[in-house]
């Protein structure tokens, strides 16, 4: 049986001459990604200006984009943005032997052994925050968990010291930084934000490798993470060069900012807007922490918290930051029955594959159930949910991150009664889908917290086995 000839994917209809989709592109893209959905299905073509981006949708493309990284997909020619920020021979940029011995560095910090230091240091910061908006008041999402992420992610990172002595800088530099970021652009236009980025790293690379220096001159007598970097070797013994090492911590602090400083607001934000399922994280909140301020939380109590986990799916399903992932084909080939040429992009858009009605039951629903494995109704399909990536280049820090928001969500939740005082809504262009600001939340101090020894922790924790397993 005769099979028809591959040929190139639809180009989504509405093109201006010469920019083609550029201006509604950089208007709102997710709008533009959904009707290219709409009008031609899970494989359709967009023309930016010349450049043309061929945006793949659904669990079987995710598979496909993440098999194929490195291999018919570069991720470092699709985001030559980064070769600015860090370096052609950092990690994902790297060829694939030096990317697998940079990330050989990376991964044990991130398992759960190595996890377990952390939970007390995103309590801790959680806690402070909390104090110091006192009984009741207004707080505005990003402005207010925004720098909260930064300095767990300093003190976990760099350690205690370091976070001491930096304060409100280190978030100001890293937000400058990450003024680099440009897709569409052409990266040798000197732009305001290109200049305050690289004047940023400049001075981000020597704060850092004096901090290098002074560990190695004076180490700690028990290693946190930074120490722990600072004397770490390659897995066949090979020193770190030092600016690697500074590229790490830089990839680290900045991708968990990037991230999850939006994420955690989206969760918070859905939560505020769905009372029933607040009822219920509020309700596993009491029955796990008891009527402790959750100063002491440690592994297991945060693991048996599976409601939020539910929670934090959901929200990364509905509003994931990320709203699309980039590649660019590295030769010509057929995927599905379609063409894809050498030198064009490949994007994921999880902002529309994340609401597919085929995949989805009810897609603009908020109903963290779905994540619920002991439901029949389940909706846990592999490559489904990719907000934070998938395959050998998921993001190295996941784990930190669900395990950071759920302990920020969760202490919020036991200490305040909140509302919303704005309308939740993303920001516009092309950016990190964070909440668009003003975001505010009107707060008042919750009187009795729970009784103690109310839930058998360890059982529920047993139960909800791996936090970060979907």
């Amino acid at each position: 049986m005769a099979t028809s000839p591959a040929t190139l994917p639809p180009m989504l209809g509405g093109g201006a001459p010469l920019l083609g989709h550029l201006l509604p592109f950089f208007r709102d893209p997710v709008r533009l990604l959904r009707r290219g959905y709409e009008e031609n299905g899970g494989v359709f073509t967009l023309n930016l200006g010349g450049r043309h981006l061929t945006v793949l949708l659904g669990p079987d493309h995710h598979r496909f984009f993440f098999e194929e990284t490195n291999k018919l997909l570069s991720i470092r020619d699709s985001m030559p943005f980064f070769l600015k920020m860090f370096s052609p021979d950092f990690y994902s940029f790297a060829e694939m032997d030096e990317y697998l011995r940079q990330r050989a560095v990376i991964m044990p910090r991130f398992k759960a052994t190595a996890m377990k230091q952390y939970v007390g240091i995103m309590a801790g910061e959680t806690l402070s925050l909390i104090e110091r908006l006192g009984e009741c008041g207004e707080f505005d999402l990003i402005p207010t968990l925004g720098p909260l992420v930064m300095d767990i992610a300093a003190h976990s990172f760099m350690g205690s010291e370091f976070h001491e002595k930096m304060g409100p800088e280190f978030f100001e530099l890293f937000r400058d930084f990450s003024a680099g970021m440009e897709f569409v652009l052409p990266l040798w236009l000197p732009t305001r934000a290109q200049i305050r980025s690289q004047r940023a790293k400049k001075k981000l690379h020597l704060i850092l490798q004096s901090w290098i220096e002074k560990r190695r001159a004076a180490p700690l007598a028990t290693a946190d993470f930074f120490q722990g970097m600072v004397e770490a070797r390659y897995p066949d013994g090979g020193a770190i060069p030092d600016e690697i090492l500074r590229h790490l911590i830089l990839l680290l602090v900045w991708a968990g900012h990037e991230t999850t400083a939006g994420q955690v607001s989206w969760v918070l934000a859905d939560i505020l807007q769905n009372h029933d399922y607040q009822a219920v994280l509020r309700a596993e909140v009491s029955a796990i922490l008891g009527a402790t301020d959750g100063r002491d939380i440690g592994w297991e109590q945060a693991t048996a918290m599976r409601q939020m986990d539910f929670a934090l799916r959901e929200s990364e399903r509905l509003h994931p930051v990320a709203f699309m992932l980039s590649r660019k084909a590295s030769v010509d080939f057929e995927h599905d029955g379609f063409k894809f040429r050498k030198g064009d992009f490949v994007l994921l858009a999880p902002a529309v594959s994340h609401r597919m009605p085929g995949l989805w039951k009810d897609p603009d629903a908020y109903q963290p159930e779905r994540f619920n494995p002991e439901r029949e109704d389940s909706q846990t399909v592999s490559n489904s949910l990719i907000g934070f990536g998938g395959g050998m280049h998921r993001c190295a820090g996941v784990n930190f991150a669900r395990m950071e928001m759920k302990i920020v969500v969760a202490l919020l939740l036991q200490h305040f009664d909140m509302e919303l005082i704005d309308e939740v809504r993303p920001v516009s262009g092309v950016a990190t889908m964070w909440p668009a600001q003003p975001c505010r939340v009107r707060y008042q101090k919750r009187g009795a917290r729970g009784t103690a020894g109310a839930a058998d922790v360890g059982a529920l924790a047993r139960a909800a086995g791996c936090p970060v397993s979907h």
